[in-house]
């Protein structure tokens, strides 16, 4: 090369990284089409500058152009195919697109040409577990574990899907094995005990907090963890204090004020009432937090039966929520459909004893499904306060199986379809796998219960593992059941609720589903009605108990006395004897419902 030519190269080259600078500053400042120009300044002396490329795609991804964004990205690939950040990026938009199973190779690639990135592991095994490969994702999980021992995410990844798969020993031997490694510090040691909490172990989360604040009392994490785990245990004073103390230390704590009145009887002082307003009002409060603050705001005004204040504050809060969370309606709509049309009557009675074995021939499971806030917890209480049955709670294990189906069969297709290639031997085994999870919390148990509410989604593959599984349906009221939705903030999904259409749209879409259940489903099913429940719990109550098989036994009446760890949003309610306030509760509101008469009139 001549020196002149060397010395335009040199030039161009300076030229480039220039227009790229200046295209990063402006893309940090959220001018994407100043910063597209720059970067297509790039382009114009070399078409094929991969980091240009790669910026070039994520204006596209921000500006929802998904199909361009993978585009450029392959390109990059293409021109640096050494380079993992560009895979790890081609993986991510590739992911949020929907197409899994590229995702994934992309990931492999990344996490081949830099293993010692810790995130290209996760990211990988994130993939792979989302897809249904579930040992695939644990031997990845492992492998980061292995290269990265003393960092703690890789173990608490193993544990929780461990747990999933219906293995709570297991998860448990996972975090035992991470505390021997990890480091001691008091941020991951919270990580940690709130590991132990995720897999129901709430006596060693509450361990692992109390240790944290031995040494250092002030930690708020540990506060409002240990408030979190006493909750659970039906602990309700001493959780109060601890959230108390946390809040006292950080008011931006947002999941602490609607935690705090999920207890009932709790009632905030007027001096935390006027700060929650004032960080309510405060814009440079961030979306989450001040989300957190509305809900607990709106259950203050509840309780004080001022409708306009509450309905006011529940308004604002789901709409800080759902601007985060984006639900798609036809999406559900379409799952629903499929479903329906999958799971006939004649499919279900011709495969209704796929799994032969003994597995399969199993009593044991009973599953409470319907509407989240439809009475499933209160259910569930009555039954596991027999004493030869015992209560789940919300089990993850079935939604778990129907992701893993596609792999597990050999298919491409998404759930049902997988169904229809689901072997009698193929069958047996997870039945035998959801048995052992159950057997791991209560062997004993002649009936166990799992109020898993959108099980109802997986009926199709419940009745192929157990044909002589029993199913509660739980109904209530539309309106009643759509606005305890819609004042309540979940721990994680229910995308739905944050939306008075979308609630009432997936209401009428869950009656849809159920209805057919009741015609095609060759399982035992009991339909319980929330408003006889409350009315008559001992009629209703002895229902229920006959249903499941076992004799009547008079402590079911006093299921509110039952000592027994609950995690859902129904913590303190099924600690209470039956009462009728939430019956017609939706009346005090009507005058802000009507986008959901609207949508349930539909």
């Amino acid at each position: 090369m001549s020196r002149h030519a060397s010395s335009r190269s040199q030039a161009g080259a300076k030229v480039a990284s220039s227009a790229l600078s200046e295209g990063v500053a402006l893309h940090r400042a959220g001018q994407l089409d100043a910063a597209d120009a720059c970067y297509r300044r790039v382009k114009r002396r070399d078409p094929d500058h991969a980091e240009a490329l790669r910026l070039r795609a994520l204006i596209a991804h921000q500006r929802r152009q998904p199909e361009a964004a993978i585009k450029l990205l392959r390109r990059a690939v293409e021109h640096q195919p050494a380079n993992p950040v560009y895979h790890h990026s081609l993986a991510e938009l590739l992911r949020v697109s929907g197409d899994s199973r590229a995702a994934i190779t992309a990931y492999r690639r990344a996490f081949a040409l830099q293993p010692e990135r810790v995130q290209n592991g996760l990211d990988l095994g994130d993939a792979l577990s989302g897809a249904g490969f579930s040992e695939d994702a644990l031997a990845v999980y492992a492998d980061v574990a292995n290269r990265h021992p003393a960092h703690v995410a890789a173990y608490l990844r193993r544990a929780m899907l461990i747990f999933e798969r219906g293995d709570p020993a297991g998860a448990g031997a996972e975090l035992e094995q991470a505390l021997a490694h990890v480091s001691n510090d008091a941020g991951t040691q919270c990580e940690l005990a709130a590991a132990w909490g995720g897999i129901e172990e709430y006596d060693r989360a509450a361990e692992r907090y109390e240790a944290i604040l031995a040494d250092a009392p002030d930690n708020v994490r540990a506060l409002a963890g240990l408030g979190s785990a006493c909750q659970s245990r039906g602990q309700f004073d001493a959780s109060a204090s601890h959230f108390e103390q946390a809040l006292d230390r950080d008011p931006g704590l947002g999941w602490v004020y609607p935690a705090l009145m999920n207890n009932r009887r709790y009632a905030m002082s007027g001096h935390r009432i006027d700060a929650m307003k004032r960080q309510v009002a405060d814009n440079s409060v961030g979306d989450t937090v001040r989300s957190h603050l509305h809900f607990a705001l709106g259950h203050h005004y509840d309780v004080q039966q001022a409708p306009e204040q509450a309905f006011a504050h529940f308004e604002a809060g789901n709409r800080l929520h759902a601007r985060r969370h984006v639900f798609a309606p036809q999406m559900f709509d379409d799952r629903i459909e499929r479903i329906v049309q999958h799971c006939d009557r004649e499919f279900l009675a011709a495969n209704a004893h796929a799994a032969d074995g003994s597995a399969g021939r199993s009593e044991r499971p009973v599953f409470i499904v319907g509407m989240p806030r439809s009475g499933t917890s209160l259910v569930e209480q009555i039954i596991a306060s027999h004493p030869r049955a015992f209560g789940a709670g919300e089990l993850n294990d079935m939604r778990r199986m129907s992701r893993e189906l596609p792999a597990l069969v050999g298919s491409d297709g998404s759930y049902p379809e997988p169904l229809s290639r689901l072997t009698p031997a193929q069958a047996d085994t997870l039945a035998q796998r959801y048995l052992g999870a159950l057997s791991a919390r209560a062997p004993e148990a002649e009936r166990v219960t799992d109020k898993m509410p959108f099980n109802m989604l997986w009926l199709g593959l419940i009745a192929r593992l157990f044909p002589n599984a029993r199913v509660i349906y739980c109904r209530r009221e539309p309106m009643d059941n759509c606005l305890s939705c819609y004042f309540q903030l979940f721990n994680q999904g229910m995308r739905f609720a944050y939306d008075l259409e979308h609630l009432g749209g997936v209401y009428r879409q869950h009656e849809r589903l159920m209805a057919h259940w009741q015609t095609a489903l060759p399982l035992s099913m009991l339909t319980v009605d929330y408003e006889a429940l409350v009315a008559d719990p001992e009629a209703q109550s002895r229902r229920l108990i006959e249903f499941t098989g076992l004799d009547w036994d008079d402590r079911c009446l006093d299921f509110h006395r039952a000592r027994r760890d609950v995690r859902t949003a129904s913590v303190w309610q099924v600690r209470q004897p039956v009462y009728r306030s939430s019956v017609e509760r939706w009346r005090a509101y009507a005058p802000w419902l009507g986008p959901l008469e609207a949508a349930l009139a539909d």
